[in-house]
């Protein structure tokens, strides 16, 4: 079985989509039965780029990123490059194509892997075949410590042993509701850290820092660190300025650390709310949850509920399409 897999692979692994792009192969590559090539969005237009996905002739053309209008455009014309026998395949962590896009260009995906039921719904009007599925995430990398290796934690990273610590992941712009975080950081030690993926908001940081709030910038190899040595993990970023099922929820949640999240779409569709999923319809709902953990009233277990989507899960039932649609 020969796939083409489309997405972000530049650089480091800082960002949603590149890491959904980047564990998705590494799982498939560890499948004998599977012959690989990598594609990075970036160059997708290159001629180069062009005949290495001909020369390959794959089975299955999967695209990770988006999709956009553009991205159809884009995959129209590699099914009519590469002709029938090749199946398209689209991953919607971050939908933003229009429905009637699908009717200009006379054009459908083979296959829909839908990461919330509104999306879902969507896919079945427009007759597409889908299925639901989240992003995955990678339960032996990010996972609980013990109390000792927290504060050794804090220690590496000269943050406080004895304060109760909120982490956010994520981009420092000013459309993610981040100035939630600097009501917090008076009684709380707050913990952001940011990619350079996206050029951060120098005003936005500027108020985050003189607020109290801890920011560490750039590609942490180890980033499944700054999840353990934390207490709660806190997502205050508002619905479409985010991908619908965010990574940086699900490693928290691996990491069995309490979360206090927006209603994303794509979270809301997998997980039920309780036992430390906390979701908050207004502003006044962060900061309640925040309190109730620190009072001790939450019972947290966030890993129970995650660890069935691993990413060799995931990619097992991504695995099962592929073979349904050769077949």
């Amino acid at each position: 079985m020969k796939i083409c897999v489309i997405g972000d692979f530049s650089e480091n692994h800082d960002e949603g989509l590149k890491n959904i792009a980047h564990y998705l192969v590494e799982s498939m590559s560890r499948n004998s039965d599977v012959l690989l090539l990598k594609v990075n969005v970036k160059n997708i237009l290159s001629l180069a780029t062009i005949r290495r996905i001909k020369e390959f002739l794959p089975d299955i053309v999967h695209y990770v990123p988006g999709p956009t209008n553009k991205s159809l455009l884009l995959l129209r014309l590699i099914k009519r490059y590469l002709g029938n026998n090749t199946k398209i395949v689209l991953s919607a962590p971050h939908p933003k194509f229009s429905d009637i896009c699908f009717a200009l260009l006379n054009f459908k995906p083979d296959f829909v892997f839908a990461s919330s039921w509104e999306l879902k719904e969507r896919m079945d009007r427009l007759g597409i075949p889908s299925c639901l599925l989240p992003n995955g995430v990678d339960t032996n990398r990010f996972a609980p410590l013990s109390g000792a290796d927290k504060m050794r934690l804090r220690e590496k990273y000269n943050l406080k042993k004895d304060s109760f610590t909120i982490l956010h992941v994520g981009h420092i712009i000013d459309n993610r509701n981040l100035e939630i975080l600097t009501k917090l950081s008076g009684d709380n030690q707050v913990v952001i850290v940011a990619s350079r993926y996206i050029g951060i908001d120098r005003k936005l940081a500027r108020e985050l820092h003189n607020a109290g709030c801890i920011i560490f910038q750039g590609f942490f190899p180890k980033i499944e660190e700054f999840y353990q040595l934390s207490d709660c993990y806190l997502f205050p970023v508002k619905k479409g300025d985010s991908i619908l099922c965010p990574l940086s929820i699900l490693e928290a949640m691996s990491c069995n650390l309490p979360v206090i999240t927006t209603e994303f779409d794509g979270i809301i569709t997998f997980f039920e709310e309780g036992d430390g999923l906390m979701f908050a319809r207004k502003k006044e709902d962060f900061f309640d949850a925040v309190n109730k953990i620190k009072d001790g009233k939450i019972f947290i277990s966030t890993r129970e509920k995650v660890k069935q989507y691993s990413w060799n899960s995931i990619t097992q039932k991504v695995l099962k399409v592929y073979m349904a649609l050769l077949s």
